[in-house]
């Protein structure tokens, strides 16, 4: 993987090298968010069922970069999985859920030159997301100055 890149699932999950004398797997074909499905099967030796239903509404998980890679982290179990912004489901292979909407930026290219920007440490957050370690803080009210008590006479 080049050093100006940031690793999606179709980077990372790929197909177990061919054994002597057997074609190479073709995984073209497979959505990107259903990747860590075939991927878990063969390397973590766990046949988890890609899921068919969605979690009904829930509002989405956020995806971000962690050290050059788009991650999202599960909700239920706190898992976290390389995934695909091209293909914005996020299924989880620990706690087996079904599809959550995985919620990615807008300008995709544009959060990637912003982490790869900061050379070593490549990590980018939607500024929406709730985790977000960067969050601006919110503009405290401002101070109302307090009625003076009517019962007590004025000089």
């Amino acid at each position: 993987m080049p050093a100006d890149a940031i690793v999606q699932a179709e980077t990372y999950y790929l197909p177990p090298p061919p054994r002597r004398g057997q074609p190479a797997q073709d995984w073209s074909q497979v959505p990107g968010a259903e990747l860590i499905y075939r991927w878990a099967e063969y390397r973590l030796s766990r046949r988890v069922p890609v899921p068919t239903e969605t979690v009904p509404d829930h509002p989405g998980l956020y995806a971000r970069i962690d050290d050059g890679r788009w991650l999202a982290e599960c909700d239920a179990c706190r898992a976290a999985w390389i995934v695909s912004v091209r293909d914005p489901r996020f299924g989880c292979v620990e706690c087996k859920r079904d599809w959550v909407p995985l919620i990615v930026p807008e300008d995709i290219g544009a959060a990637e030159q912003a982490a790869l920007a900061l050379g070593v440490s490549r990590f980018w957050w939607h500024p929406d997301d709730p985790r977000n370690p960067n969050r601006p803080e919110p503009e405290p009210d401002p101070e109302v100055p307090a009625d003076p008590d009517p019962e007590v006479p004025q000089p």
